[in-house]
């Protein structure tokens, strides 16, 4: 599980146990530089865009392996959706599936740039509580506004360029696996119809939740998401 960005691993909380519960092993990772994982050096930290998120993703996966479960599903949210397709383009290695969530999508799918003040120098966000909650996890109450708020933290302003100007370019024909993509019909940060877009490319199986946010994962209606995920596992 490859969170997206300003997050960490905490984001897949309500998905992990709910999985966990039905006898799903999982590894929800924190990219470098973010949650518990290792700190970069700084300059390398602000310069580090989201595709390189493939090498914590291998990590995992070769975690996943030395356990002896098969062939692993990675799943992304956002910017982790990105890194997650980059590395389905890239891997040598069998996936059994990929689960993209409100993904950014690559340069081909884009459109309009999302006009964020980004400085190249700076650390980007959090943003402001208001403006986090619309843009991270609009359907949740105040109070978990408010705790997801404290968890939050500064993003590689590389990062924000990349998923802000769709400026990644993923060679989506070189991906093997197969793949579940869901959009959501309010999302403000990777509008629904870039998201189905990039669905078609990949010839995925597609889910667009109707009136829903960006943070999907955060969004009260996960356990709904959640059964259709697994819905869609059983039969990759």
């Amino acid at each position: 599980m490859v969170h997206g960005g300003c997050h960490g691993a905490w984001q897949w909380e309500h998905l992990q146990t709910w999985f966990a519960e039905r006898g799903w092993d999982s590894i929800a990772i924190d990219w470098l530089s973010h949650g518990d994982s290792a700190r970069l050096e700084h300059g390398e930290w602000l310069c580090r865009d989201i595709t390189a998120v493939q090498h914590e993703i291998e990590i995992a996966c070769t975690a996943a392996a030395e356990l002896g479960q098969g062939a692993p599903i990675v799943m992304g949210h956002s910017m982790g959706g990105l890194a997650t397709l980059a590395y389905a383009a890239s891997t040598a290695r069998e996936l059994a599936g990929i689960v993209l969530l409100t993904p950014v999508v690559p340069e081909k799918f884009g459109g309009a740039a999302i006009e964020l003040e980004v400085d190249a120098d700076a650390p980007w966000g959090p943003p402001p509580p208001e403006v986090a909650r619309q843009l991270f996890y609009s359907g949740v109450d105040e109070a978990t506004a408010a705790a997801c708020y404290e968890r939050l933290q500064p993003e590689s302003p590389a990062a924000v360029w990349q998923a802000t100007r769709w400026t990644a370019e993923v060679d989506i024909s070189a991906v093997r696996a197969p793949a579940l993509v869901v959009a959501a019909e309010a999302d403000l940060l990777v509008p629904a119809d870039y998201v189905l877009s990039l669905a078609d490319g990949l010839g995925a199986e597609q889910i667009l939740l109707p009136g829903v946010g960006h943070g999907v994962t955060l969004d009260p209606g996960w356990p709904q998401l959640a059964e259709r995920i697994e819905t869609w596992l059983s039969k990759a």
